[in-house]
């Protein structure tokens, strides 16, 4: 997903971090209104004037400043629409370990979770930033090494974190095919620690495991009102492309004890791509085009299918669970009663910011966001990773 920040200058934070005072950069640049949406199913896009998203709408979003890898994420900031920083700090970034002759996919290292974002540094440690103050140390996962990866999820409440750390084997000394017995997996072996911690007390070890040749490995990728969630298994190196939503099958993850409960929805008859704060969850079922909305327990909430000309790869839920952003070579606003608009492609929607407003970019824009009933564009000029809304 993609999204964009503002910039600021830079000062010294607690704990050595980086931050920045919440100063505002260059104002909105008002771009013209993108072609409205069409409607792919009746009935007729509203006419009605757009509305600004109110100034209050903050996101979080991680950057990746003075470096030349696009997504050596080194600076997290919590901006609004309006062309402010309400908060910003900087951090060292993760370590890429060596994967061979594949490429590492690191596991996102920002969270949202009450009015704050929580982040981890390449140090394994986790803070937390609010709107207009400065990080502040919440816990510590102790990476073993550059050959280790970190993912945690923060309970909605903020007062609890989960981590997992999977370290890989070292490069060999001799690397002449990268492609061979490393990446194989012969004669190597993968640990992974899972650790529990409560908002500002020291981490505490749950259990650790210890397996050869290239095994499953468990990655938290949040925390919602059913619980903690994660992916298992995951997929944690690519060889060319990319890898989905979520880099993994979603699970549920008991919150006492770090272990897997089991999938979300049996992958076999339905795939998730995209999970609510509820714990709702939209999933494509097997050998089909449709999308549909599930609670928890399976039941089926609503159903979309689509068109047999169109084909869309990832859908994701707005925060009231009315509508579905579905992307793919043409891409859409779902609505719950079976109504699709189609976005104009000059708009390059990724995320939501409320249930009105979607973040992305198009036309050589860095970053844009689009309102309905009616469309608009501000262009606030940065480029950067979302990772959530700032909630209360």
């Amino acid at each position: 997903m993609v999204l964009v920040v503002s910039g600021c200058s830079a000062g010294t934070g607690p704990a050595g971090v980086a931050s920045t005072s919440p100063t505002p950069t260059s104002s909105p640049v008002a771009s013209p209104p993108i072609a409205g949406p069409t409607a792919l199913a009746s009935p007729t896009p509203s006419t009605a004037p757009a509305i600004k998203p109110s100034a209050t709408l903050l996101f979080a979003a991680l950057e990746a400043k003075g470096t030349t890898n696009p997504v050596g994420w080194n600076t997290v900031a919590i901006a609004g629409l309006d062309g402010y920083a309400r908060a910003k700090a900087t951090f060292i970034p993760m370590p890429v370990p060596y994967v061979g002759c594949a490429n590492a996919v690191l596991p996102v290292s920002a969270q949202v979770a009450a009015g704050k974002v929580y982040f981890a540094d390449g140090a394994g440690v986790i803070r937390a930033l609010a709107p207009g103050g400065q990080p502040v140390e919440v816990t510590r996962f102790p990476l073993q090494s550059t050959q280790s990866m970190l993912s945690f999820a923060v309970s909605p409440d903020g007062t609890q974190l989960l981590a997992t750390i999977i370290t890989l084997p070292p490069k060999p000394a001799s690397a002449a095919d990268p492609c061979a017995s490393w990446a194989t997996g012969q004669g190597s072996s993968i640990a992974q620690d899972v650790y529990a911690a409560d908002n500002g007390s020291a981490a505490r070890l749950l259990y650790s495991t210890t397996s050869s040749g290239r095994p499953d490995v468990m990655a938290f990728i949040g925390w919602d009102k059913v619980g903690p969630e994660g992916t298992y298994p995951t997929v944690w190196a690519v060889q060319g492309g990319g890898p989905h939503h979520y880099n993994g099958v979603p699970v549920r993850i008991d919150p006492n004890t770090g272990h897997v409960t089991g999938p979300v929805s049996i992958p076999e008859l339905c795939a998730v791509e995209d999970i609510a704060a509820s714990g709702d969850f939209v999933c494509v079922p097997a050998g089909t085009r449709d999308f549909t909305m599930r609670k928890p327990d399976g039941t089926e909430l609503w159903h979309y299918s689509a068109p047999t000309n169109i084909s869309y790869v990832l859908e994701l839920i707005s925060p009231d669970e009315n509508h579905l952003l579905a992307l793919g070579s043409t891409s859409a606003v779902i609505d719950r009663d079976g109504t699709a608009w189609g976005l104009a492609t000059s708009f390059q929607a990724s995320a939501w910011l409320d249930s009105q407003t979607l973040l992305g970019g198009g036309n050589g824009s860095n970053f844009a966001y689009f309102f309905r009933p009616a469309p608009l564009r501000d262009d606030i000029g940065f480029t950067g990773m979302f990772v959530g809304t700032v909630r209360n």
